[in-house]
């Protein structure tokens, strides 16, 4: 719900916040002062998750303060960087460095043997589709393999015209034209020219190519309308700073969600391309989130890398009003 502040308290919290030294709003986040007026204690951590936290204008919303499932992950990934829904038991996922897919089996919290499909690299996502499995380099190349160990052993890697400069960290589905979705967390395009955005790009299954237009490309000023159109607070775009580090479609609201490790928030937008929903997500609970994925209901899946303890994956499920 969106919050009614007093006059004098709305200046103390928009003062603190144009005071507070960092390249993003989104750092914010991690604060933890509280503000003591007459009568009320009110946390300013709080204001600025309200601030973010815009889900007013969807059918479905998820609470991300209480996950429904905590699964810790054992050390081999702790780097965990990708996660994809299979079916009602199991999740494969990814780490960074060697070139292993795991299979997470929900109920007994524990995985089947791994699986080899590459050397050692840099992985960043991992996407089930159809049977096969397709896994992202951070240079844009994409592996894909049938569903099994031998499968696996038998990879095969498609390379294109993304490159290290894009930093290739999300790997989705789109539904709708059938094609994969790569994300990227840099502000590249395909020719290595800067851009104004974060692009998200279209990998044509049939042809194994990328599309030249992007599908998406999110800046700092549509957030910063978003925003505005939604709260009264007046937003710096300078400081609106997020790097894309996953892309996932919702089956159940047709939406497509983008995580974003750097700046802790997800971004929802419909079939139009139109920003529908931000949320923040807790510092304390997904420390650095890589990895996001649906099941056909609808239970969203975050896995976050481990930092100052082990990798995880948490679940929620949605919510209506």
């Amino acid at each position: 719900p969106i919050l009614s502040f007093l006059a004098e308290e709305s200046l103390v919290i928009t003062q603190m916040i144009r005071n507070f030294k960092s390249n993003s709003y989104f750092f914010l986040f991690g604060i933890i002062i509280f503000y003591v007026s007459p009568g009320c204690i009110y946390s300013p951590n709080d204001r600025v998750d309200s601030l973010f936290n815009i889900y007013e204008g969807v059918q479905y919303f998820y609470d991300l303060k209480r996950p429904d499932e905590t699964h810790l992950m054992p050390d081999k990934l702790e780097e965990i960087s990708g996660i994809s829904y299979v079916d009602g038991v199991h999740l494969v996922c990814v780490e960074d460095e060697h070139g292993y897919v795991y299979n997470y089996d929900l109920m007994l919290k524990d995985f089947t043997p791994e699986w080899k499909f590459s050397g050692d690299g840099d992985y960043e996502d991992v996407l089930y589709h159809e049977d096969s499995v397709y896994v992202l380099e951070s240079d844009g190349d994409i592996y894909q393999f049938h569903y099994s160990k031998s499968g696996a052993a038998d990879a095969v890697k498609y390379e294109n015209r993304l490159s290290t400069k894009n930093d290739t960290e999300g790997l989705g589905f789109d539904p709708i034209e059938k094609n994969l979705l790569i994300a990227c967390k840099e502000k590249i395009d395909l020719d290595g020219k800067e851009t104004d955005g974060w692009n998200v790009y279209s990998f044509d299954l049939s042809t194994k190519t990328i599309l030249e237009k992007p599908f998406y490309t999110l800046t700092s000023s549509q957030l910063k309308s978003f925003f505005e159109a939604n709260r009264d607070f007046e937003y710096e775009e300078e400081r609106i700073v997020v790097k894309p580090s996953a892309i996932a479609f919702n089956p159940l609201d047709s939406h497509f969600y983008i995580l974003v490790s750097v700046g802790k928030m997800i971004v929802v937008i419909d079939q139009e391309k139109n920003i529908k929903a931000t949320y923040s997500i807790p510092e304390k609970l997904l420390k650095q989130p890589e990895g996001i994925t649906f099941s056909p209901s609808g239970e969203l899946w975050i896995s976050s890398e481990g930092v100052d303890g082990p990798g995880r994956i948490l679940s929620f499920k949605p919510q209506t009003k």
